[in-house]
């Protein structure tokens, strides 16, 4: 600590007890609401899932539809729409033997648009 204060990257009227205690305060999120956050970015860190989130975006899709527009087999498909489903960025609904997905929010659907824009951007 005294190195950082010495560097004047640390307030030097903060005592190292001081400081971590206001460090911790930044993350006092409970570990359940940081393994949500954790299972929502696993879910967005795979192309194929990336991929069904762009063709879901507006409108709902059964899941054979899906299936179908990417080319994947149906436990590929289910096994991918199911983490997407647990994540919070996909819900379904049941219409018989078919399964229909649909964004899950308005604003996951805004996330995506504004994620490949920006990697348009940067590109």
């Amino acid at each position: 600590m005294k190195r950082l204060v010495n560097l004047g990257l640390v307030d030097s009227s903060c005592t190292p007890t001081e400081r971590i205690n206001q460090l911790k305060s930044r993350i006092n999120e409970d570990e359940g609401t940081f393994r949500q956050l954790e299972a929502f970015f696993a879910a967005l860190g795979d192309v194929t899932r990336l991929r069904m989130l762009k063709v879901i975006a507006d409108e709902e899709l059964c899941s054979c539809e899906v299936m179908a527009a990417l080319t994947l087999t149906q436990p590929t498909t289910s096994h991918h729409l199911g983490i997407l489903e647990r994540a919070g960025l996909l819900s379904s609904r049941r219409n018989g033997k078919w399964v229909f997905y649909r964004m899950a929010n308005p604003k996951v659907k805004n996330l995506v648009t504004k994620g490949f824009s920006l990697v348009a951007e940067t590109s």
